[in-house]
């Protein structure tokens, strides 16, 4: 096990990890704008970058939230928090360039983007790295909160690691099926890849709500074996 100097010095070696992943997305890329039509063009870039920090912040918030719920460390949550950060740091890539397509084709073009994408090939392979890199990613902090389960000191801890594994189950999921789906003729659902993910939200949902109420099972049942037992 860790002591809280570790814990502390991994927690800010994740965030410094974050950290840099969000300034690859810096709508000026490698080279600051010389005048304004370069700053105009920059500026383009925006809705995109925009995008695609919510998610990176995502995914940050997802680790403090661990950090929060797992007082207690072990070598395998040490692992796993290094694999994210250098998930994370190859993953920002594929993830500015959905973006950057994204935006342009819901702009209709007046976004930058167009050179990305050349044919369905290509759009069929960009959803494919970003749905792998997603289900990776999120497979991984799945696998954190169900360390953080096993080393939970209370039960409630416990059950909020597990709710929290449960919902990042669902993101691998969805990253897994958006990738599948891309061997399906392009031509006619160019949206069925990414449209996945916006199911996200309402499976967690339906996830949890089947989870409250398997939990509300569990003590009626004891408590009917408890009373067979006693009238046996």
């Amino acid at each position: 096990m860790e002591d809280g100097d570790s814990r502390k010095r991994l927690d800010q070696f994740v965030d410094a990890a974050f950290a840099f992943a969000v300034t690859l997305l810096l709508i000026t890329g490698a080279e600051a704008p010389t005048d304004l039509n370069d700053l105009k063009r920059a500026l383009l870039y925006l809705p995109s970058s925009l995008a695609a920090f919510v998610l990176i912040v995502l995914f940050w918030n997802s680790h403090r939230s661990f950090s929060r719920v797992t007082p207690v460390r072990d070598g395998w949550t040490t692992l796993l928090s290094l694999a994210v950060v250098f998930t994370v740091l190859v993953y920002v890539h594929p993830l500015r360039f959905l973006m950057q397509a994204l935006f342009y084709w819901l702009s209709q073009g007046r976004l930058p983007g167009q050179e990305l994408i050349h044919g369905y090939g290509d759009l069929a392979a960009l959803y494919q790295i970003y749905g792998v890199g997603f289900a990776v990613l999120s497979g991984l902090v799945a696998a954190l909160f169900a360390r953080s389960t096993a080393l939970a000191p209370t039960p409630e801890i416990a059950a909020a690691a597990r709710a929290w594994r449960d919902a990042w189950l669902v993101c691998t999921a969805s990253g897994v099926i958006s990738a599948l789906l891309t061997f399906l003729p392009l031509e006619r659902a160019p949206w069925l890849p990414p449209m996945t993910y916006s199911f996200i939200p309402v499976a967690i949902w339906l996830n949890q709500r089947l989870a409250a109420a398997l939990a509300k099972r569990a003590p009626a049942a004891e408590t009917a074996e408890d009373n067979t037992a006693a009238a046996a």
